[in-house]
């Protein structure tokens, strides 16, 4: 059995409730109304001194939502997800003693009683989602009151018109801290939001990429401390490069390196779309009318993709497993395996892969996916465009004024009690050893951006895919994307002519 160093759940949960709700930078900002934080001047206190003591009002970011009577009807929400990471944001059917469910249970359950409603989550695929609410609008028949779908779909179903612009729903305020505003910029068209991200879509932020790291084969070759480099701003794909050479190593003697050998850094193609969003480039630019530009043809997105390529060559230790087999095993449990059996240093994954980790003695750290060089100035991440869920409104929903009252009510209950219950099934499953990696999440997320370029697959406008080409398969980067861009050129000036 190996030993971790894990922090006492208490400290933990101190530092989660202070850290964590609803990404507030301080302890003093806590929801539910407002209250008085005492602080004491640290100019004046001394040990064994109180010092000043001041007192300090915490927002109220209460919105006083007025009860709508839904008469005992449905409020119906149409939600994704797969049998590998599960959409369990409104699914709750009792109280079972898990953390998350009990407090979607309860969230549920209050939203209901104030609003004489029931919640009715139902499960489609989200090509299925797209067509159903493509039909509604359609035919002018009610399909659902709220949609969750991933950002590609969320953006086709935008671009096609079936969904309420944000601003016209009137009780909504993206403003508030329960809304993740960070995405608006990257996703709006034409100066209008149509979904948006709330505290209630922990099946989006589950799905937020960031770095693991074995402790034990950090440890054993005597590597530079992670955090430190992290907290300094260091943190590189170079600096991340020259570990993952140091410690890849054949084990069998095979002089190839294989699943089963020690592994520097071990993942699927999605860890390119991570370094892409990490570099915090935009694929997909603005114009002055806010609609989608191609900004790929740039030499800055060069040297990004020559950083990337330079990173997952199997010759500087990278072992990505999309090389070997695009199976649903290798995908999945090659990555986590090779991390638990302390064979690998880094796994690049999100945070549904920490929370997998629970079940494991593995000593492990969370650090953000490294910038592309030093000169970037902050980490950055983007949510999965094809995995989590956005919330909409389809245009088929009538009932805008009761339907965005209820919205904004579950995304306050939600900042008040879901979101910190799922960093707590983080803590109490002891999926987290320490308080560097808490600092860390709380680091990643505060780094969220959103560009278009990962949502516009469904216009043949597939970016990534010719990016995990440049990589897997060692194509000329220049020749690649300029051959490349010229139908996606095409494919963008149909699509913003039909936004015009």
């Amino acid at each position: 059995m190996k030993t971790t160093r894990r922090i006492p759940a208490i400290i933990l949960a101190v530092l989660l409730l202070c850290s964590f709700v609803s990404g507030l930078s301080s302890c003093a900002e806590k929801p539910g109304g407002d209250q008085t934080v005492t602080t004491v001047d640290p100019g004046v206190a001394s040990a064994g001194d109180t010092g000043n003591v001041t007192e300090e009002t915490a927002p109220d970011y209460d919105p006083k939502i007025d009860p709508e009577d839904w008469e005992g009807n449905d409020f119906t929400i149409l939600y994704n997800g797969n049998d590998i990471e599960p959409n369990m944001d409104f699914v709750a059917s009792e109280i079972n003693g898990s953390i998350l469910n009990d407090a979607v249970y309860n969230r549920n359950l209050k939203i209901q009683d104030k609003h004489k409603l029931v919640i009715k989550p139902v499960f489609m695929k989200d090509s299925d989602i797209q067509k159903n609410v493509a039909a509604s609008v359609k035919s002018g028949d009610v399909l659902a009151h709220l949609v969750e779908a991933n950002q590609t779909y969320s953006m086709t179903m935008s671009i096609n018109g079936e969904l309420h612009e944000l601003s016209a729903l009137s009780k909504i305020d993206l403003s508030k801290p329960y809304w993740n505003n960070s995405f608006l910029s990257g996703s709006s068209i034409h100066g209008k939001n149509y979904f948006a991200y709330s505290d209630a879509n922990v099946h989006a932020f589950g799905a937020t990429p960031c770095t693991l790291f074995n402790k034990t084969v950090h440890k054993d070759f005597k590597l530079d401390n992670i955090y430190k480099i992290v907290e300094d701003g260091g943190w590189t794909f170079a600096v991340m490069s020259e570990m993952v050479k140091i410690v890849t190593g054949d084990l069998d003697g095979d002089q190839v390196i294989t699943k089963d050998d020690r592994l520097g850094m071990i993942a699927n193609t999605f860890c390119i779309d991570c370094f892409i969003s990490g570099s915090g480039f935009q694929m997909v630019s603005k114009d002055e009318e806010d609609l989608p530009v191609l900004n790929i043809i740039n030499e800055n997105f060069y040297s990004v993709l020559e950083g990337i390529k330079s990173l997952c060559a199997e010759e500087n230790g990278m072992f990505l497993v999309d090389r070997i087999s695009t199976t649903t095993e290798a995908r999945e449990y090659w990555t986590a395996q090779a991390l638990t059996d302390d064979r690998a240093l880094f796994l690049i994954g999100n945070f549904k892969d920490v929370e997998k980790m629970r079940s494991t003695d593995t000593d492990f750290g969370v650090v953000p996916i490294p910038k592309y060089n030093s000169d970037q100035q902050d980490y950055m991440i983007h949510m999965q465009a094809n995995i989590g869920a956005a919330m909409s409104v389809p245009v088929s929903t009538f009932e805008t004024n009761s339907v965005s009252a209820i919205l904004e009510d579950i995304a306050y209950e939600s900042y008040l009690t879901v979101m910190p219950s799922y960093m707590e099934v983080v803590i109490q499953g002891q999926s987290i050893r320490d308080v560097e990696s808490l600092k860390c999440i709380q680091m990643i997320r505060n780094s969220y951006y959103s560009d278009m370029g990962f949502m516009l697959g469904s216009y043949g406008i597939n970016i990534l895919d010719t990016c995990r080409k440049i990589i897997c398969d060692n194509t000329d980067i220049v020749s690649t994307l300029t051959s490349a861009n010229r139908q996606f050129k095409v494919n963008l000036k149909k699509l913003s002519d039909s936004i015009k």
